[in-house]
């Protein structure tokens, strides 16, 4: 029998014609469905793929764009009526963010795809950010406990990994616990004897518990990091899919399975100012910014202007002197391109202002990673290849300036646009 799936086509994906394929080998009648495309009928469909690449250029953070398009709202609600739905690479952190997944709070995101971590076991940063090579995972949920996993958990695949922000990361309490318990934690990365050891390079992201992908309660919506449609080895997932299709097996719940809402408080906190902050603009068009700016007015905020920055926070060591230290830190060439970017330095005490474009006041909202771990490795460089010393520490951010009323800015910020709460905090300035 036929099933038919769609393979969904968002401005920067690149992984479709491998998902079309490994569909294909097992099967399936494909379709693609670009983004823009109105006159799809999505009931007619059995499921839905989302490929891997940078949708919107990862403008925002990977997936957060995608997770706002009308689309996304149409094959949740063909997931609902329990459609399988998988979302590979960057299409799981458009399924994490549009709150398919884990899927036991509709109205909160549970968790984060958050910037990789590549660190050994003395602590020394080895790299952050993208992060392409061969590893190995295996299936630690039962056997048939979703659509995609009904083969023995002896069955290791040996698939790649291409992403930067692939490390799953909650903060809130008990949320793991509530997923082991319902089985949800369906892939793990392993070594090639199908061992879970949390550590680089078996590890290749960081993620909690080893987690390489995690099925909705209902074991019809996959979120995956690595890539098992770009080989052969992988195939044993699109078979399973196909097999559930045809009725070969039946998804194996759980005895009991726990439904919450996220313990998450996504609290806005009151920016303090550091000893020296850099903010830079962009002098071409800032493309994040632009999108960014249409994704709000597209979910309804039509009169709303953004202004992005990047944002330096910057701690110095007693005794410093703030000025030579932000010469230095520019001279770097580190975190300022002069020949495309303006920097704004504001030291405690005392600032140097750059005229900016737009004159209207604006409502400041300043984003950091909770986990350091791109300040960390500038901190590093600035140390070891530019002998720049008399810094406590670097964070690097985003200030998101909304040129709205205070009911407005404060709706759009809870809309997560800028942040997700468990990987990110958010200031008000």
């Amino acid at each position: 029998m036929s099933h038919k799936i769609g393979v969904i086509l968002f401005p920067g994906t690149n992984c479709e014609l491998e998902a079309i394929r490994a569909l294909k080998r097992s099967g399936f009648d494909v379709t693609l469905i670009r983004w823009n495309d109105q006159k799809i009928d999505y009931t007619l469909f059995d499921g839905f793929f989302m490929p891997g690449g940078f949708a919107y250029e990862d403008r925002g953070r990977s997936g957060i764009i995608a997770s706002k398009d009308p689309l996304v709202k149409k094959i949740k609600t063909e997931a609902e009526k329990g459609k399988l739905i998988i979302g590979v690479c960057n299409g799981a952190q458009v399924v994490l963010e549009a709150k398919m997944i884990p899927g036991l709070d509709k109205n909160h995101v549970e968790m984060a795809l958050a910037w990789n971590e590549r660190v050994d076991k003395t602590g020394k940063i080895l790299g952050n950010g993208f992060y392409n090579d061969w590893i190995y995972i295996k299936s630690t949920a039962k056997k048939g406990r979703c659509a995609f996993n009904c083969f023995e958990d002896d069955h290791i695949m040996r698939i790649p990994v291409a992403h930067g922000e692939g490390r799953y990361t909650t903060l809130d309490t008990g949320l793991l616990d509530v997923l082991q318990n319902n089985d949800q934690l369906v892939f793990s990365y392993c070594s090639k004897n199908g061992e879970v050891v949390n550590e680089f390079p078996i590890n290749p992201n960081g993620a909690v518990l080893n987690i390489a992908g995690i099925c909705n309660p209902q074991g019809n919506v996959l979120a995956l990091m690595p890539h098992p449609e770009r080989t052969v080895n992988g195939q044993a997932i699109f078979d399973s899919m196909k097999a559930y299709l045809d009725k070969s097996f039946h998804i194996t719940l759980p005895q009991l399975v726990t439904a919450r809402e996220s313990k998450l408080i996504d609290e806005i906190k009151n920016y303090e100012q550091p000893d020296i902050e850099i903010l830079v603009d962009l002098v071409i068009t800032d493309n994040e910014e632009r999108t960014i700016e249409h994704a709000v007015q597209d979910i309804g905020y039509k009169n709303v202007k953004l202004k992005k920055q990047t944002c330096y926070k910057i701690d110095a060591e007693d005794n410093v002197d703030f000025k030579e230290l932000s010469k230095k830190l520019i001279d770097s060439g580190e975190l300022v391109n002069l020949a495309k970017e303006i920097p704004t330095i504001i030291i405690r005490d005392g600032f140097k202002k750059i005229e900016t474009t737009i004159k209207e006041n604006g409502i400041d909202y300043l984003t950091f990673d909770k986990e350091n771990i791109v300040g960390d490795t500038l901190l590093q460089t600035l140390n070891s290849h530019f002998n720049i010393n008399g810094i406590k520490s670097i964070k690097v951010g985003k200030k998101w300036t909304i040129y709205a009323d205070k009911t407005i800015s404060e709706e759009i910020v809870k809309t997560q646009i800028f942040h997700n709460p468990h990987a990110m905090d958010i200031f008000k300035v």
